[in-house]
């Protein structure tokens, strides 16, 4: 049974490598269609934070949401967001706090995960999104992962025309913020 398990556990890891490979393969041969419509990112941060606490029972989830409307394939942003909780959730001890924000700033849309987590040596920051990179080998080991997620969330924030911030302190945690161009809101008449 123990085989079994492992034989099994093996195979959806090489799913998961096969998938992030094939998506960042269309993605470079520019073969991906995006689906791109307006809609509000604070509603979508409010679906994936109820996911979440379905989900994980081992975090605490904070929240907070604006309405802030973006253009953008709408399944792609959130799959990018999800890799960034997905991160959070493997890096923050049980119990901790994951907190995902969503505002607008200007012309900018921000969404934010943050956690209380290992954090990320300041060495390496700028290698993050690199693809196959894992800070850490010992920690790859002991958390999975293939180190394309964050390569396949910086190539969405990039198609979309955004990208992502990263503060990150050792043993304190990491914050990744989702920058995104934001549509104007719509009023009735502009004085």
């Amino acid at each position: 049974e123990e085989s079994i398990a492992a034989i099994k556990e093996e195979a959806s890891n090489m799913q998961d490598l096969v998938e992030q490979l094939l998506f960042l393969a269309r993605g470079d041969n520019n073969t991906m269609s995006l689906e791109i419509e307006p809609f509000d990112l604070g509603a979508l941060g409010e679906t994936i934070v109820r996911e979440y606490q379905m989900l994980d029972e081992d975090h605490e989830y904070v929240s907070s949401f604006e309405s802030v409307l973006v253009e953008g394939d709408q399944g792609l942003i959130k799959q990018a967001v999800r890799v960034l909780v997905d991160n959070a959730r493997k890096y923050t001890p049980a119990g901790g706090k994951i907190k995902l924000l969503v505002k607008g700033e200007g012309r900018q849309a921000h969404i934010t995960v943050q956690d209380v987590g290992i954090g990320i040596p300041p060495e390496v920051i700028s290698r993050i999104f690199g693809r196959f990179f894992r800070a850490d080998e010992s920690r790859a080991r002991a958390t999975g992962g293939t180190g394309l997620g964050l390569s396949i969330a910086h190539w969405i924030a990039d198609r979309h025309g955004g990208h992502i911030e990263v503060l990150s302190r050792e043993n304190v945690g990491s914050r990744f913020t989702l920058v995104l161009p934001a549509l104007p809101p719509t009023t009735e008449s502009e004085s």
